[in-house]
């Protein structure tokens, strides 16, 4: 009778997809090229999606190696689960990998935490498991000379390290080697599956927030088109919508423009993919215009990325990295105006030396550059394998460090998360625990009021009209929110800075429930929209009054509250709808035309969600907020 292996790569449910398991599918497709290995063990089951502790433990017999791949968002599922199968199997061994698992260099507090644990496996795991199990059938296993791995026991033993795989290419592959046509055909779930590729692997920066800026994994190494067009195949013929590919410079090789051009095919032929999601090359912005041009076309993207994180340079060198200067920063911005692309930058909130002014001035820089797309700000998670959980860097920066919820949203089954942890950056010596809170909630406001939307055209008509820059503006609209608690958006405030409080805390999950939508947790500024979307004449009489102090004429105030209204798709409109302005709104705003009251018809066009405000805020809010999806299309009749 064969041994009984279990993989277990736990991932979340999100709306109804879930992920094949790609990092232990590369694992055990490696495996069983050995036939030893096929002849003495089989994979007695494989664990990818988050459920209920008993109801996974009753999906395991008589294991006798259990391999868990661990991230941040599994950890705490991953040891209750392996507790527990110590507990009531504790001959079988169990073996941790991912980059959830602390280096060498960290892992022997993680085994006085997790005695379950037998072996930790460091860097690329399909060559060391592999060893592992070929150790294991041995009546008297020596794993000592497996390199790559930590060892639980009387003592500690941490063999050598296990060189990268130089040869990627030639390793199997889930998809090309039946394993995930197993899984597609016998799937014990209705949720839908999500797809990842791996074009390149590695990273050659080093920045500290990332768990791939470590030297191991510096050098590059690739996969030929010839087996990631394979790949592709495969995803289009099991009708797969999404997929993600695990390259952190996407576009830095010449292949790349020959992978768009062959996935953008495959989905004008068959429809699949749909959709990709990609982490685009930092710092060669206009080396990928070729490929956004492509897949824009194909409506396969929601934008290219600009990876800006900071724009103080003190947080830059804290964090060990370097930007494009505000003058080439300008030119991409313009260059993918020109070409009609849709980008968005990110910002990391959190970061060493960052202060709140520092956080706020860099998102009115971009502002005032004339950027006008999506700004997408994240929270600083402090991964294990980072600077984050050295205590000399800690010590540098007095790093602030609580342990929270995931920070992550838009879970089918939230209440199961409740017990999974983070370790969040919520403070540095630039900035307190408290002014982390204030930062967020500045966070909230740029997101909601500019990258969604809803005060973005009021705020650049005030700019253009009045000379009011962003800054002043948004500082203004930020004062009148805390000074108003009673009015629309003071309570928005009011909940948003309470709900982190307790966040931090960790009294709840990251996000807010809205009524109309269930148990479904949405990102901070999403709720907001969604509560405009369904109070949207409260929220503009608490606008309005904030727009008192502009000395705007009534009817000038009328005309730019109902375009801001306007341009933002709702559940509850009919459309398409036209509407009457007094004043050249549209002009003003997107051709810097002066003010003139003529007499202007504009008629607002959209998808109708007919009163559907989940469906809504998922399309237009969530799925949309890269590209402007959450906008309706403005024509002048």
């Amino acid at each position: 009778m064969k041994k009984q292996v279990y993989l277990f790569e736990i991932s979340d449910i999100t709306e109804n997809q879930v992920k094949l398991p790609y990092s232990t599918g590369l694992i055990w497709g490696q495996c069983i090229l050995d036939n030893t290995i096929k002849s003495n063990y089989e994979l007695g089951g494989w664990i990818y999606y988050r459920d209920e502790i008993d109801k996974i433990m009753n999906k395991i017999e008589n294991p006798s190696v259990v391999g868990f791949s661990n991230f941040v968002w599994n950890t705490h599922i991953n040891y209750k689960l392996a507790k527990k199968i110590k507990e009531r199997y504790p001959n079988c061994l169990i073996v941790f990998g991912g980059q959830g698992t602390p280096k060498s260099d960290k892992v022997f507090n993680f085994f006085i935490e997790h005695p379950y644990v037998d072996i930790t496996v460091h860097g690329e795991g399909e060559i060391s498991f592999k060893e592992i199990l070929l150790e294991n059938l041995k009546d008297t296993s020596n794993f000592k000379n497996i390199p790559g791995i930590t060892i639980n026991g009387d003592k500690f033993i941490t063999t050598s390290s296990r060189p990268r795989i130089k040869d990627i290419d030639s390793m199997p592959s889930p998809y090309l080697d039946g394993l995930f046509d197993s899984l597609i055909k016998i799937k014990d779930h209705n949720y839908d599956f999500e797809a990842c590729i791996e074009s390149v692997r590695g990273c050659p920066y080093q920045c500290t927030f990332c768990e791939i800026g470590d030297k191991y994994f510096q050098k590059l190494t690739k996969q030929s088109n010839e087996k990631i067009f394979k790949e592709l195949d495969w995803i289009s013929k099991n009708k797969l919508l999404f997929f993600y590919n695990a390259d952190s410079n996407f576009g830095l090789f010449p292949e790349h423009l020959d992978q768009v051009r062959y996935m953008t095919d495959l989905k004008k032929k068959t429809g699949y993919p749909d959709n990709i999601r990609i982490d685009w090359a930092k710092s060669r912005a206009d080396k990928v215009v070729e490929l956004a041009k492509l897949l824009t076309k194909a409506k396969m993207m929601k934008g290219i990325t600009i990876a800006l994180q900071s724009r103080n340079p003190e947080v830059l060198k804290a964090v060990k990295r370097k930007n494009v200067d505000d003058g080439k920063l300008k030119e991409f911005f313009d260059l993918y105006k020109d070409e009609n692309l849709v980008s968005y930058v990110e910002i990391i909130l959190g970061l060493p030396m960052e202060t709140v002014e520092s956080f706020k001035d860099g998102i009115f820089q971009l502002l005032d550059l004339g950027y006008n797309d999506y700004v997408d700000i994240h929270p600083l998670t402090a991964l294990p394998n980072t600077p984050f959980f050295d205590a000399e860097y800690i010590k540098e920066y007095d790093i602030d460090i609580v342990e929270t919820t995931p920070a992550f949203y838009h879970h089918e089954n939230a209440d199961l998360l409740k017990n999974e942890s983070e370790y969040m950056v919520v403070g540095s010596k630039t900035m307190t625990r408290e002014q982390y809170i204030e930062a967020s909630v500045w966070k909230w406001l740029f997101m909601f009021g500019y990258s969604l939307g809803h005060l973005k055209y009021i705020s650049r008509f005030i700019k253009t009209v009045k000379k009011v820059s962003y800054k002043e503006f948004y500082e203004k609209f930020y004062t009148y929110m805390v000074d108003n608690p009673n009015s629309f958006m003071g309570k928005q405030y009011l909940i948003t800075k309470n709900t982190l409080g307790k966040v931090l805390r960790k009294e709840t999950l990251w996000g807010r429930a809205v009524d109309l939508t269930g148990n479904f947790y949405w990102n901070f500024e999403e709720a907001t929209a969604l509560e405009v979307a369904l109070n949207r004449d409260e929220f503009f009489d608490s606008v309005r009054e904030f727009l008192n102090q502009f000395n705007l004429s009534e009817t000038v105030k009328n005309d730019i509250i109902e375009f801001q209204s306007s341009i933002i798709k709702n559940p509850l409109e009919k459309y398409p709808m036209m509407k009457r302005f007094d004043y050249n709104i549209k002009d003003v705003l997107f051709n810097n035309k002066k003010l003139t009251n003529s007499g202007y018809n504009y008629q607002f066009d959209s998808e109708n969600y007919k009163n559907d405000v989940r469906e809504w805020g998922t399309k237009a809010i969530w799925w949309g907020r890269r590209n402007k999806g959450f906008e309706t299309v403005v024509y002048e009749k």
